[in-house]
């Protein structure tokens, strides 16, 4: 957490290797400064962050009542922005989709779509995979790239990894130094932390580290 005694936050332990910082933000985080996006590693280093995934909506009725404020900041502040959904596994699926196409407008150099998807419901991962599927056929044909997969790492492994061979993951698994997972999965983003503090803000962030460069970065982004 950010310290008003002092004017600084609290350090916390970044995975080694990656170079490419970024936090996702929701309802939940209610006075970010995206003008202040960084931290400090245990070592006292600064980390930039670059890029945020912004929660858009959840099932077929909400919208974040944070999103269109975060959205556009992000972007007066040369933040990479990505939008998600928090998939609801009972919920209608054309009603979800509705509801997160009409509130993102994806331009160029956003990230593509990312589908958060950590439960299964009443359902059976046979019919889990199905309905996600469909939603995935229609976020696909809205903004013509693939979207992202959002989950924990159990959840990956338990329920989608065998059937979603052909998609990118950003993989939610705290608090380790490295991030082990089958290889066949393919993955961008690793949410490592939810403890980052950032400076003049009194709320927690999940912390994320993009598996790449910023080049590479740049080359997954909406042409």
């Amino acid at each position: 957490m950010f310290n008003k005694e002092t004017g600084s936050a609290t350090k916390i332990s970044f995975p080694k290797g990656y170079t490419v910082h970024g936090i996702d933000v929701s309802r939940w985080q209610t006075d970010v400064d995206f003008s202040k996006l960084k931290a400090a590693d245990l070592n006292g280093d600064t980390i930039n962050f670059s890029f945020a995934f912004i929660k858009a909506t959840e099932g077929i009725l909400l919208e974040d009542p944070t999103f269109i404020d975060n959205w556009e900041s992000a972007q007066k502040n040369n933040i990479i922005r990505g939008a998600y959904h928090y998939f609801l596994p009972n919920a209608d699926v054309s009603l979800q989709a509705k509801n997160f196409i009409s509130s993102v407008k994806l331009k160029s150099g956003d990230l593509p779509p990312v589908i958060d998807v950590e439960e299964k419901g009443r359902l059976t991962k046979k019919e889990l995979v199905k309905k996600l599927k469909l939603f995935i056929a229609v976020i696909e044909k809205q903004y013509k790239v693939k979207p992202i997969l959002y989950s924990n790492i159990s959840f990956i492994e338990d329920y989608l990894a065998d059937d979603f061979p052909d998609y990118n993951f950003w993989i939610a698994h705290y608090y380790e130094d490295e991030l082990k997972i089958e290889k066949s999965v393919k993955w961008l983003f690793w949410q490592h932390s939810d403890r980052v503090s950032i400076p003049g803000s009194s709320s927690s962030y999940d912390a994320n580290v993009f598996n790449g460069s910023k080049k590479d970065l740049k080359k997954l982004l909406i042409k």
